[in-house]
């Protein structure tokens, strides 16, 4: 019926569109055609009289003649054609009649029976909640053990955290996304101070900018996550660890900038003395020697005199503050370990939900398809009757056609006869002295039979006609129950659906509850 349709109604009702009946039995096909089709036996009756007259004046036939075979040549051909016509309409209407039977038998669904109907939509049904009892099962196992998790993990720091939750937006490639885009700043902005200042152009720059922006960023991210983020920890032995790893970074990150910045300001007056040598194609950045640039640093951190080296510093600085803030509070909450069981309940939730979802998206689609399928049935239900009807109408009014051209060859029969009759009398009783009393007319003359069509008895279809309507009609009432108990059957699984997220609800309480008791008989 469609790419969507339910497995259990393949086998049910019209699989496939209902089609009219094929009307494609010619006339010409029984041997009936041109005149010969509407009932014109192509005879001549002045023909007939003029063999007649022959005929009795030959004294043909005998007297005693009774029997067809002892007919004239003319009477034989008037009743050959004749019996031409009835038969081609005989085998016509016999043919069309086949068709139609076949027809209604193809056309005949098998019966419905709601109740297995009922049994047939809850297998299936049952197959898409399958995956919901393994799944679902092994989600709930999931999530609980991530609640004990929590719950332990809030037992334990309670005194530190308190009552508050980490901020469940917070995520890493948010923080990860925004480090980056610090990093290409500075980096991009280190290029345009660096590029004048070595041969290789901004290429160069470039290099040597990212490699120092990302040393910055790096520092920057384990003062503030390996660092301070351990001062909050409960334990003596990581407040110290953290205490040490955030006072060597960021001593590790300021004495970079300010590297970065003397550097810089050591280039500035390189290419002073450069230009003043005339040497300045020939310069380069990396004649400076590292070590007297630190030594320079020193008593006087702050004395810069370029402005490009300035703003490496602040630029430097600024970004590794971002880099603090983002691996202190961005990455992960400011409580080591806080965010990860938080984020583990969370995604265990999630995908507990996310199965409900699916599983509502699932039987959604499958009873929306069961719908289409109803409205479908019914739909070809009465487009069968109404076919089946209109194909008993064209059987009755082939008949009714049969009947008239039948009729109209009789009548050319019985009129060709009469005039043969009436000929061969004359003509003999104008002979008679001549051919004597044994040229009587002959007997078969005296009563003209003209053997009609026999009638065509459509009862046999009809019967056939009127129980394959009435098994229509019986499935359509089946399929109005069904599709009734099919409407109370998903509001009562939206019902039960919808009271999962109630019972998820009441399962954390029971988990938290049995959790807070097991610490009580613990204390």
């Amino acid at each position: 019926m469609n790419k969507k349709t339910v497995r259990w109604g393949t086998d049910t009702g019209f699989e496939k569109k209902v089609k009219s009946f094929d009307d494609r039995n010619e006339l010409s096909a029984h041997g009936l055609r041109g005149k010969r089709a509407k009932g014109d036996l192509g005879l001549s009756r002045g023909m007939t009289r003029k063999e007649a007259r022959r005929d009795a004046a030959d004294a043909i036939p005998v007297s005693e003649a009774m029997t067809q075979d002892q007919w004239s040549e003319r009477e034989q051909l008037i009743a050959e054609r004749a019996e031409e016509v009835r038969r081609g309409l005989s085998t016509w209407m016999s043919s069309t009649a086949a068709g139609v039977r076949n027809y209604i038998q193809d056309q005949t669904p098998s019966d419905i029976h709601p109740d297995q109907l009922r049994e047939a939509i809850k297998a299936e049904e049952h197959e898409f909640r399958h995956y919901e009892v393994d799944d679902t099962e092994d989600a709930r196992t999931s999530h609980s053990a991530a609640i004990i998790e929590l719950q332990s993990f809030r037992q334990t720091h309670g005194a530190q955290i308190g009552e508050r939750t980490p901020d469940i937006k917070k995520n890493v490639e948010q923080a990860v996304a925004i480090l980056m885009f610090v990093m290409l700043v500075e980096g991009a902005f280190n290029a345009l101070l660096f590029k004048d200042a070595q041969a290789s152009g901004l290429l160069g720059g470039l290099m040597i900018a990212f490699g120092v922006s990302a040393v910055n960023v790096l520092f920057g991210v384990i003062a503030g996550f390996f660092g301070l983020r351990y001062l909050n920890h409960p334990a003596l032995a990581a407040k110290i660890m953290g205490g040490v790893v955030a006072g060597i970074s960021i001593l590790c990150g300021i004495f970079l900038n300010f590297f970065v910045a003397h550097y810089r300001d050591a280039v500035e007056h390189g290419l002073v003395q450069a230009e003043a040598a005339g040497r300045m194609a020939e310069f380069s950045m990396f004649e400076i020697p590292p070590g007297s640039v630190i030594g320079g640093m020193f008593p006087n951190i702050f004395g810069l005199d370029s402005f490009v080296a300035l703003a490496l510093l602040i630029l430097g600085l600024t970004v590794f503050a971002v880099a603090v803030y983002e691996g202190y509070d961005r990455i992960s909450d400011k409580y080591p370990g806080y965010g990860r069981v938080w984020r583990k309940e969370r995604k265990a939730y999630e995908r507990r939900q996310q199965l409900r979802e699916d599983l509502r998206s699932d039987l959604s689609d499958y009873f929306s398809a069961s719908r289409l399928w109803f409205e479908t049935q019914l739909s070809r239900h009465g487009q069968a009757k109404r076919e089946i009807e209109k194909a008993m109408n064209v059987i009755e009014a082939r008949r009714d056609i049969a009947v008239a051209v039948a009729a109209k060859a009789a009548d050319q029969e019985r009129g060709l006869k009469v005039a043969y009759r009436q000929a061969h009398r004359r003509q003999r009783n104008q002979l008679r002295d001549k051919l004597g009393e044994q040229a009587a007319c002959p007997v078969y003359f005296d009563e003209i039979l003209t053997p009609q069509l026999p009638p065509f008895d459509l009862a046999k279809e009809r019967t056939q006609a009127n129980a394959a309507i009435k098994t229509i009609e019986q499935n359509i009432t089946a399929l109005n129950l069904t599709r009734e108990w099919l409407e109370t059957h998903i509001q009562h699984v939206q019902q039960g659906l919808s009271s999962v997220e109630k019972k998820v609800v009441e399962e954390i309480a029971k988990v938290r509850d049995a959790k807070t008791g097991d610490a009580k008989k613990a204390g």
